[in-house]
C-alpha cells in the first residue's frame, strides 16, 4: 500500500471497540452458560472462543460453549435466556451497562473529514439503540447490522464490502484502499485484509494486551492501539505501516 494514504471512510466494529462490553454481553454468555450448564465460565475461556474465530455472534458462541460441555440445548432457548438478560423486560438488560471506549472530542475531529460507520455483528435494533444512548447517531450516517449480513458475517468480507456499496448508493463511492476498519477480533483483520482495507486493531480493556496484540498482528492489523481515543494521532501514521506479523 502507498505511503500517502487518503482514507475517505472509517468503519467501526461496536463491542470492545466503541463500548465496553464486558458488564453486557460478556455477563450475558457468563450467566446463560451458567443457566444451562451449571459451571461457571471465565473471561478467558470466552476470549479463547473468540481467538479460534467465527464467533462473531455471540449467540452461537453461547450455544457452542453449551454444547461442548455435553448439553443438548436448541439454539432458540438459548437466544431467549441470553436475550432475557441483555435487553431485559424493557430495554433495561445488561445493554445499560455499557461504558463508551471513545470520547465525543475525538469523533468530532475524526468527523471532520472523514465518514464514520459501524459494521457490528449486532442486531441492528441492538446497534441503534446504543448509538442512540450514547447520542452518537449524528455522527455515524452508515450502519450495517447482522441482519443485512445474512449466512455472511465476518470473518467473510461482505460485511464491510456491502457497506461501500451502501456508500456509493448514497452517492458517495470510496475505494477499498480509501477505507479502514477498527475492530477488536481476528475475524475483524481477516475479513478487514480479505476487503483489501487498511486495518486498526483495539486490544480491549478487558483482555491482555501482550497477549492479544500479537495474535491481531498475525492476523494482517497494520497496527494495534488500546486507547481508541489516539485514532485520530494514528490514521497519518498507516502508510508507514505494514502488518508486522501476518503470515495470511
Amino acid at each position: 500500500m502507498p505511503e500517502n494514504v487518503d482514507l475517505n471512510a472509517l468503519l467501526f466494529d461496536m463491542d470492545g471497540v466503541l463500548v465496553d462490553v464486558s458488564r453486557s454481553y460478556r455477563r450475558a454468555i457468563e450467566e446463560t452458560v451458567e443457566h444451562f450448564t451449571g459451571r461457571q465460565i471465565g473471561e478467558n475461556a470466552i476470549q479463547r472462543y473468540k481467538n479460534y474465530g467465527g464467533f462473531e455472534d455471540d449467540w452461537k458462541l453461547t450455544h457452542a460453549i453449551v454444547t461442548d460441555t455435553a448439553m443438548e440445548v436448541p439454539i432458540s432457548r438459548v437466544i431467549d435466556k441470553f436475550q432475557d438478560r441483555y435487553r431485559g423486560d424493557d430495554w433495561d438488560g445488561f445493554i445499560t451497562e455499557e461504558p463508551p471506549l471513545i470520547d465525543d472530542q475525538t469523533l468530532d475531529r475524526l468527523n471532520q473529514s472523514h465518514i464514520l460507520g459501524i459494521v457490528t455483528g449486532r442486531p441492528e435494533e441492538e446497534a441503534q439503540w446504543t448509538l442512540d444512548h450514547q447520542n452518537w447517531t449524528d455522527y455515524f450516517p452508515l450502519l450495517v447490522g447482522k441482519e443485512k449480513q445474512g449466512d455472511r458475517a465476518k470473518p467473510n468480507p461482505f460485511p464491510l464490502e456491502h457497506s461501500l456499496t451502501m456508500l456509493a448508493a448514497a452517492g458517495c463511492p470510496i475505494d477499498p484502499e480509501e477505507a479502514v476498519y477498527i475492530g477488536d477480533s481476528v475475524d475483524d483483520m481477516d475479513a478487514a485484509r480479505e476487503a483489501g482495507m487498511w486495518r486498526i486493531g483495539v486490544v480491549p480493556p478487558y483482555v491482555e494486551t501482550d497477549e492479544h496484540k500479537p495474535l491481531l498482528e498475525e492476523h494482517g492489523a497494520h497496527v494495534v492501539i488500546d486507547d481508541l481515543n489516539t485514532l485520530p494521532d494514528v490514521l497519518p501514521t498507516l502508510g508507514e505501516r505494514t502488518p508486522a506479523r501476518s503470515t495470511r
